[in-house]
């Protein structure tokens, strides 16, 4: 006999395929097939040294993002990392007196500092490689769900597991939450943004007693909720996603492996070794190299076959 399925079951049912409909790009794969993916993109960056390469791998990871549809998302975290590694960048020609190329000779009181385009090319290519890990991460924590971290990471702890899904969501509800006491101080009249730095620094002091309290409500409504749920009561349940294998996860999982062992590969055979001092090496060179050729472009084939032409079942 034919079913028919009720006004309220469509209603029920429709806020999951909205959710499902409204995810692009690399949101719409496997949480394995991401991590997988995500964890290609970091190893790469952690082993690239050439400011070339280094700067295509950042694009890449820029791109995803805007693809996946997370690019404004990712800007408190993109801010963050142009201030640590525009601090690295500025430092590094400071204190690295090792290169052969003086651009010019600086006198700091008692100390003769010379900078050295070697010194500011090191600099910036360790900002640039800072910069596409902090990016990655930020992949990590827009595109996958916060409950598919969970139950990733539970596999091997689960409470360990919780408190780093929950700890990943600390730095975008904190920026929304001081944006908007910021906000509602302006509101009422408060200078925020009148006088020097030190002034607005100091008119800011206070938001942070009441981000802390917010905080501090935000943690005990949590545990309330978890608790009314029914957390640790009992021996842990089991769930699971009605979520098959497509091809488009096997081909991201298949090509971050492949990026994987073409990185390891390269990094064991010496094809990745870059050298800042005394001379600078030539970096494009190494953009003819076999294994980065093959470990490229397994990174950028996930990127393509999430591009929006791209049709994707259902």
């Amino acid at each position: 006999m034919p079913t028919f399925r009720t006004a309220a079951v469509e209603r029920r049912a429709s806020p999951k395929r909205r959710s499902e409909a409204s995810r692009r790009g690399l949101a719409r794969r496997r949480p394995a097939a991401i991590v997988a993916y995500v964890g290609a993109l970091t190893l790469a960056a952690l082993i690239l040294i050439n400011p070339l390469q280094v700067t295509l791998l950042l694009a890449l990871c820029l791109a995803v993002l805007i693809v996946a549809g997370r690019g404004r998302a990712a800007w408190p975290y993109l801010k963050t990392a142009l201030y640590i590694g525009g601090f690295l960048a500025i430092v590094n020609p400071l204190i690295s007196r090792s290169g052969a190329t003086v651009l010019w000779q600086l006198q700091l009181g008692p100390f003769h500092v010379p900078i050295t385009i070697q010194g500011v090319a090191y600099g910036v290519a360790t900002a640039l490689r800072i910069i596409a890990v902090i990016t990655a991460f930020a992949l990590f924590n827009l595109v996958l769900d916060p409950d598919d971290q969970l139950g990733l990471m539970s596999r091997l702890s689960f409470r360990t597991g919780l408190v780093i899904s929950l700890a990943c969501r600390l730095l975008p509800v904190f920026s929304r939450d001081a944006a908007r006491i910021s906000n509602a101080q302006r509101a009422r009249g408060v200078e925020l943004d009148a006088g020097r730095r030190r002034a607005r620094v100091a008119a800011r002091v206070p938001l942070l007693a009441a981000l802390l309290a917010q905080s501090l409500e935000r943690a005990v409504d949590v545990a309330a909720s978890m608790e009314a749920r029914g957390f640790g009561a009992r021996d842990r349940s089991h769930w699971s996603h009605e979520r098959r294998w497509r091809l488009a996860d096997l081909v991201t999982t298949a090509a971050a492996l492949l990026a994987a062992a073409a990185l390891l590969g390269g990094l064991f055979a010496g094809a990745f070794s870059y050298n800042f001092y005394p001379l600078l090496d030539d970096p494009w060179s190494q953009l003819a190299s076999l294994w980065w050729v093959l470990a490229f472009a397994a990174l950028v084939v996930p990127a393509l076959w999430s591009l929006p032409w791209r049709r994707s079942p259902g």
